[in-house]
This record gives structure tokens, C-alpha cells and sequence, in this order.
């Protein structure tokens, strides 16, 4: 019997997506595989070939006219035709033969095996030698592409450019693999970026392994998408554009007849409703680009690579329902790959989009450290005395050192600490606020000179009218009013997570704070202009900046709305940054915007954990303030006993937490419980201080109990205790500290007079390595209360111990358990318990 095939590619109805296929015998196979061959070799010659089979010239031109500009819909089309009017004589030899007749030798000669039915839509498309005579549009529109992009068409006005250009030379990538972080890993590899960005997703909590762009080019070949995730500045649009630069070169990704490069920012990309909206209308060449479109979408995608760049910058619902989510999720285009860089704050949907896909997730992760003194050095390579200054800077200021590993944010530091220096005021910022408003100020003053001095840096700015200021509102009022109106702009766009603006009135100045960017539209540049913020974390100062002109009751009423939502929070703590919390109202709704009691002493009592994530944040808002009277009246309602428990606190939190309690004045207690600290948060929470003083200075008891602060965070507890005349009880139980790191502690304990509890519990300290445990019970007379259980010590650890416990007489409980002795040990531990040589009233030796 006759069995019939429909090949169905429900795109456009074009008459090559329907295909009827007579398959009756081997022969008619044979039939179909030449058949197959001719459609993918044939080229323009179809009509030579439609000669051949005694088509006539009406026939010709009728299929011309129905299958316009699409080359291979007319040669499809062709033998649609002819196997319907010769039915069973559509045979592969009168195929041949007619060949033959039209002078079409070659394509006989050029003829494999025929074996089994394969149709040039669904074989893998590439641009081979013969391209020219098999795809010639797609060969003309790849080579339109390639000039397109290896022109190096400016992705921003050349207004903005940054010196030195912060990821001309590198851009570090990691493949997040599905492996679990460890706690260490967790805290010590992903603090700077995840603090410094202030991104509202979570950090990533998988290993991640370093690759280059060849393993990348690899992963975009074996896998149908690449997910390429980055903060904000970090460098995702220059990859991306770098991705097409490098297969223009016939460097990268060589085996895609096209590289198509989206841009999520252009209004024209967003408004996209089918396929055709994203194909291009400005080439000259209408032929071509209909021809690419119609190829594109027979293939299925086959053979194109979409570069999709900024999918966070799509309106919400876009994301999840709209033409591109269904390219990522593969129900168009399904066999196109696709590379897709978003922020963070989309990533996480966007690998649950495409979950079916089998993804592989990348990470830029910005500047190393070595790069972050790579960058520093060129930037200050004519001045080795700035040079040394900033260094120093930065190690005074973990919160702008936090920023330097993200490279748009380091230009920002190094533009800005120029410009403190050039003017010679003597200042430095310190928090966020003080360095985006300087910023603001900066970039104001640059655009001056250039529009009125022509980028000659070295005039006074006196001499264009314009002196150095200090706050905004001190600025020319021509230039405030254009701050007033972009910082309600970016006000509105925040509230809308909008970060591109589209139709903005020339008239209107940016005063070098936006970039206005040529919307790209597959082929070319278009008429439209898209504006965004240099940075998003500029746009989030500028709406904080918008919200402070407004009356108290109105800042009062919109904080309480904005401090609901996760998205604002760096607009909130600019916020503060920007009032002091000086207007009226303040003080008495502070509190009631946490959803704490109105009044601070009835707070104080009623503290819990479920408060501490609104906690951190207060803290967050206390730095930025930076003013130690409002400091204390903002703290002063704080119960100083807290204790942070299964929450997870970052090196940042830590270092305003320590800013607070040197501030503050008063006496603390701080508990950490399962907290993810480590040995960087321990640095900063000890890194700040004022009169010489660190946080611990003012805390009586620090507990950090299953935090791997490990050694470098015991040397650094060590290194601040030596002196200190405050703290009666230190905890590092499970802390992952080796013997070494111990013994140095224990040394640095010497000549402590005020510690009265220490437990060192659940670390790994053996017989052989407690000398400097013996040499603290022997010199130490403060010390009441000693916990060394589970510390793997055995019967002769515990006979040293004994030798050095005799004759002391203020360690009133030891706790030993969990610990390997044998009887001779223990007995000797209780004849020096019941001598009259110690004050031992306490010892715990459960399963020891």
C-alpha cells in the first residue's frame, strides 16, 4: 500500500511547509534521496532543471510569483509539482535525465549515496564553500552582519567613556556547576560580589569552575542555551557584543551561518509579537531580508545563534509570557542555540524557563584581585605617591573596596577619588551615599567642560562659571533642574523595575548621567535612542534623591511603602544617607517602619529573630547616616544583646555592624549561631575603628558557635584581644581552627586580665599541639571557665593538662567532654580536682 508522509513546519503558510510524499517502493526512496540532493545543491538553476522536466515557462513563473524571494521554497515547490503530474514516472532516473538534458552534469556527478530521505530544511545548515549558490541571501546577510559588528558600532556616546577602560582586557568566567558550595566557600568567594551590587536575587550557592571563551564557545555549541549571568557593570553587553565581534573574525562559533544579536533595552525588541517583528526592516534590501527570515524559520533556527542580551531589562511579564519566553522555553525556533545574559535579579527564572533545555549557567565574576591592582596601577601610573594613597584608602574602607571587584564600579571609585583629589578638597567617601553624591557631582562638572571647554581637563573650573559644590542642591540652577527632573525619572522607573527610558525629549539635559544608545535592530542602527543610567545603582541614588525634596510626611509615607519591597532597599538606604533622618517625624516612625513597637524601650524587650533581617538592614541605614549623634539616637532603643541565629550575615553586615557598636558607645553582646561567617566577616567586624578602638572594644561576650572562621579569623580575634579590657567571654566552638591557629590564640591570651569563659569546642586540638593551652592555664589568672570538648585530645593531652591545672586556682569549670581518656588519665585529672591546689567546683566528662 501507499504510505504517505506530511512534513508540517507550522511557521507561515508557505507551500514548501506542506509536502506530500508518495512512497510506494525502494524506488520511490531512491526518487526522494535525489530529489533531496538537487533541492540542497540546485541554487538558481531551478528553472533550467524545470526546462529539464518539461515544465513550461507559465509553470515556472507561477511558482516564482507564489514562493517570492525564497529560493529554496521555489525549488521545493518545483518538484511538488512535477512527481503530482507524473505520479508514478517521478522517478529518480527521469530526474537524472532531465538533468542531463538541462546541462546540469555536475550535480549528478557531485551525487552520494542516495540511502535515506533527507530535505535541506532539517540537515545541519552551513555556510560551506558552495553557500553562495545554496543560501545566497543568508550569505549576503551574514556578511552584512559580519561588517556590522567588527565595525565596533558604539554601544553608548563616546561622552561616557571611562579611563581606564575598566574590561578592555578582561572579562573572568565560571561555569555554575550543580555542585553545592561549602560554607566556606559560600562566604569567602561570593561576598564582595553579592555585597558589593547590593542585587536582590541570592548569590550563587554552586561551585564554580573557571573557563575562557573557548569553553564557552563549546558549551554554546553542545547545549541549546547558555545562560550568562552578571552584576550590573560587570561586563555582559561587551561580552555578548564580543561573542559576534569574535565570529565576524572566523575566531568563534564559526559553524553558525548567523550570529543575531538582540538587545532586550530596544523599544523595537520589546515590542516584538511574532517572529517577524524580530527580523530587520531597514536593510535596503528587501529581497534579502525576507529571504533570512523565511530560511530562519523553515530551519526552525537551525544554524542561527541569538545573542540575547539584558533579560532582566524586559518588562516583567514579558519574561515569563511573550515571543522570547518562548524561544528560551524552545516552542519557536527550537533548534536554534541561544545565549542569554541577564542581572541576577532574573536569573533565577530564567533557568526555571528553560529547565526542559538542559541549560549551562555562566558567571562573569569581574576582577580578580590581582586585576583589581592591575587596574588600580594603570589608573594611577603617573603618580606612585596617589598611588600608595588610594591603597591605603581602600583598606580603610572595606565597603568602596567591596565595590573595586565589580569593573564598572571601579572606574566609578577611581573617576571619583581623582576628582577629590584634583579639587584638593581632602575628602573621601565613606559610605555609598557620600560616593554617588560626589559622583553625581563629578559627572555634572565633567559635562560642563565638555560641551563648554571641549575636554580640557586642565582648566580651573572658574574659568566656564562653574565652581566645585558640595551637595546638589548647591549646583547652578539650570543644571539642578535637570538633576530634579531626570531624579524623577529614575524615581518612576525604579518603582516599575524600568531601567531603559525611551522617547526622551532632546531638549532635555542629561548632564552626562545618562548614555543615549542607537537602538540596534538586527541589520543595522535604527532612528530610535534608548537613555538609561550610567549604572543601576546611579538610578537608585537619583530616585532616593527625588524622594528627599519631598515634604517629611510625604518621605515618611513613601519610606513605609518602600521598605516592604526588596527591590528598593539601596533606594532606602540612600534615602537616609541623603536626610540624616534630620526632618521632622522621623524619630517617632523609625521603628514602626520595621513593623517594631512604636516605642524603643518596649522594643528592646520584645527583640526576636524573626526581626533580624530588619535589623541588618537598620544598621545598613545607621552607617549611611554616619553621624554619631543621630547614630546614638537611632541605636539607642537597640537591645545590645543580640544574637543572630540560621541567618546568613555577609563581611559587609558584619562591618556595619562593628561601625555601630564603636559608635554607639555602649557595651555589646554578640551571638552568632550558624551565621555563615567567616574569617573575612571576623576581619570586618574588627576592621573598623575610631580612636584606635575596634568593635571589640565594647563587647563583653562574643559567641560564634558553628561559623568556620578558621585560622585566619582566630588570628585576627587574637590580634584584637590581646589588650582589650572589655570582653569576659569568647566562644569559637566549631570553627574549623587547626592547632596551630589555637596555640597562637592562646598565647595572644597571656596577658588578658578581663576574659572569664573561652570555649574552643569542636575544633581539632590534639596532645601534641596544646602547648599553648598549658602556657595560658599556667600564666592566665581572669580565666574561670574553659570548654574543650570534642577537641580530639587524648590521655597524654589530658596528663599535660593535668600538670598545668595544678596550682591553678581560678578556673572553677572544665569541660572535657566528647574527648578520648583511659582510666589511668581520668584518675589522675581527679586527684588534681580534689587537691587543695585548685578551685575546681565544675567538671564535665561525658562520653569521654
Amino acid at each position: 500500500g501507499r504510505e504517505t508522509r506530511i512534513y508540517n513546519l507550522p511557521l507561515q503558510p508557505y507551500p514548501c511547509c506542506l509536502i506530500i510524499e508518495s512512497m510506494d517502493s525502494a524506488a520511490d526512496s531512491e526518487t526522494s534521496a535525489v530529489i533531496s540532493h538537487f533541492t540542497a545543491e540546485l541554487g538558481h538553476d531551478w528553472k533550467r532543471l524545470g526546462r529539464g522536466l518539461k515544465l513550461c515557462k507559465t509553470d515556472l513563473d507561477g511558482i516564482e510569483c507564489a514562493n517570492p524571494y525564497v529560493l529554496e521554497d521555489q525549488i521545493s515547490a518545483l518538484f511538488v509539482l512535477w512527481r503530482k503530474r507524473n505520479g508514478r514516472n517521478a522517478t529518480a532516473e527521469a530526474l537524472k535525465a532531465a538533468a542531463q538534458s538541462a546541462g546540469l552534469d555536475e550535480l549528478i556527478a557531485s551525487m552520494a549515496d542516495p540511502g535515506q530521505t533527507v530535505h535541506a530544511w532539517s540537515e545541519p545548515v552551513a555556510l560551506e564553500s558552495n553557500s553562495d549558490r545554496r543560501f545566497p541571501e543568508v550569505s549576503k546577510y551574514s556578511k552584512y552582519l559580519k561588517g556590522t559588528y567588527i565595525s565596533d558600532l558604539p554601544l553608548a556616546n563616546n561622552d561616557q567613556r571611562w579611563e581606564p577602560v575598566p574590561v578592555a582586557e578582561h572579562i573572568s568566567l565560571s561555569l555554575v556547576t550543580n555542585d553545592d558550595l561549602t560554607r566556606e566557600e559560600e562566604i569567602e568567594n561570593t561576598w564582595i560580589m553579592w555585597d558589593a551590587v547590593q542585587d536582590t536575587a541570592r548569590p550563587i550557592k554552586k561551585k564554580k569552575k573557571p573557563i575562557d571563551m573557548k569553553k564557552v564557545e563549546q558549551l554554546i555549541i553542545d547545549f541549546r542555551v547558555v545562560v550568562v549571568e552578571g552584576a550590573p557593570g560587570i561586563g555582559k553587553s561587551c561580552l555578548a557584543w564580543k561573542l559576534g565581534v569574535q565570529w565576524s573574525k572566523g575566531e568563534l562559533l564559526t559553524s553558525f551561518p548567523l550570529l543575531i544579536f538582540l538587545r532586550f533595552r530596544d523599544n523595537s525588541v520589546q515590542s516584538a509579537r511574532d517572529l517577524g517583528d524580530l527580523f530587520p526592516h531597514s536593510h535596503p534590501d528587501q529581497k534579502t531580508q525576507t529571504a533570512v527570515q523565511s530560511w530562519i524559520e523553515c530551519n526552525l533556527g537551525k544554524g542561527c545563534l541569538l545573542v540575547l542580551d539584558g533579560y532582566d531589562e524586559l518588562p516583567p511579564g514579558a519574561q515569563t509570557s511573550s515571543i522570547f519566553s518562548e524561544i528560551v522555553r524552545g516552542h519557536l525556533l527550537p533548534q536554534a542555540h541561544l545565549v542569554v545574559t541577564s542581572r541576577p535579579s532574573a536569573v533565577v527564572n530564567l533557568l526555571d524557563l528553560c529547565k526542559t533545555q538542559e541549560p549551562k549557567h555562566v558567571e562573569i565574576t569581574g576582577f580578580t584581585e590581582a586585576q583589581v591592582c592591575k587596574y588600580v596601577d594603570r589608573a594611577f601610573h603617573q603618580d606612585e605617591g596617589q598611588l600608595q594613597a588610594f591603597k591605603k584608602y581602600l583598606e580603610c574602607h572595606p565597603i568602596v573596596l567591596g565595590l573595586m571587584y565589580v569593573p564598572l564600579n571601579a572606574a566609578i571609585v577611581v573617576h571619583v577619588y581623582q576628582g577629590c583629589n584634583r579639587e584638593r578638597r581632602g575628602l573621601t567617601p565613606k559610605t555609598m551615599t557620600e560616593l554617588y553624591t560626589m559622583l553625581v557631582l563629578s559627572l555634572v562638572y565633567r559635562d560642563h567642560q565638555h560641551r563648554h571647554l571641549g575636554n580640557s581637563s586642565n582648566r580651573h573650573p572658574g574659568n566656564v562659571g562653574m565652581e566645585p559644590v558640595d551637595s546638589l542642591s548647591d549646583l547652578p540652577s539650570c543644571c539642578h533642574s535637570s538633576i530634579v527632573w531626570m531624579a524623577g525619572l529614575a524615581y518612576h522607573g525604579c518603582l516599575e523595575d524600568r531601567l531603559v527610558f525611551h522617547n526622551i525629549p532632546k531638549s532635555k539635559e542629561t548632564l552626562g548621567l545618562m548614555q543615549s544608545v542607537p537602538e540596534l535592530h538586527v541589520l543595522g542602527v535604527t532612528s530610535s535612542v534608548s537613555c538609561n543610567f550610567l549604572h543601576k545603582t546611579l538610578q537608585e541614588y537619583m530616585a532616593a534623591y527625588h524622594i528627599s525634596l519631598q515634604s517629611s510626611c510625604e518621605q515618611v509615607r513613601v519610606l513605609d511603602n518602600l521598605s516592604k519591597k526588596p527591590q528598593m532597599k539601596m533606594v532606602c538606604r540612600f534615602l537616609t544617607g541623603l536626610t540624616k533622618l534630620q526632618t521632622k517625624g522621623w524619630c517617632s516612625t523609625l521603628w514602626g517602619l520595621f513593623g517594631y513597637p512604636v516605642s524603643l524601650l518596649d522594643y528592646a524587650q520584645r527583640f526576636h529573630a524573626r526581626d533580624l533581617g530588619c535589623l541588618t538592614e537598620l544598621l545598613h541605614w545607621v552607617y549611611e547616616i554616619h553621624q554619631p549623634t543621630v547614630v546614638n539616637t537611632v541605636l539607642a532603643g537597640i537591645n545590645k544583646e543580640l544574637v543572630f541565629e540560621n541567618t546568613t550575615l555577609s563581611p559587609f553586615d558584619c562591618y556595619v555592624l562593628g561601625y555601630c557598636v564603636v559608635s554607639s558607645g555602649s557595651k555589646w553582646t554578640l551571638a552568632f549561631n550558624r551565621c555563615g561567617i567567616g574569617s573575612k566577616g571576623v576581619e570586618m567586624l574588627l576592621t573598623y575603628r575610631e580612636n584606635g578602638r575596634s568593635a571589640l572594644s565594647n563587647l563583653t561576650k562574643l559567641r560564634f558557635w558553628e561559623n568556620p572562621i578558621q585560622d585566619k579569623g582566630a588570628q585576627c580575634i587574637g590580634e584584637a584581644i590581646k589588650n582589650n579590657d572589655c570582653l569576659t567571654e569568647l566562644e569559637l566552638s566549631t570553627g574549623e581552627i587547626t592547632p596551630a591557629a589555637l596555640n597562637q590564640l592562646c598565647v595572644s591570651l597571656h596577658g588578658n586580665n578581663t576574659l572569664t569563659s573561652l570555649d574552643i569546642s569542636h575544633n581539632n586540638l590534639k596532645d601534641a599541639d596544646i602547648c599553648g593551652l598549658k602556657q595560658l592555664l599556667g600564666k592566665n589568672r581572669s580565666l574561670t571557665r574553659l570548654n574543650l570538648g570534642l577537641c580530639g585530645i587524648g590521655p597524654a593531652g589530658l596528663t599535660e593538662l593535668c600538670h598545668t591545672i595544678y596550682g591553678n586556682t581560678t578556673l572553677t569549670a572544665l569541660q572535657l567532654a566528647g574527648n578520648t581518656f583511659n582510666f589511668q588519665s581520668v584518675e589522675a585529672l581527679g586527684k588534681v580536682v580534689c587537691s587543695c591546689r585548685t578551685s575546681m567546683v565544675e567538671l564535665f566528662l561525658v562520653k569521654s
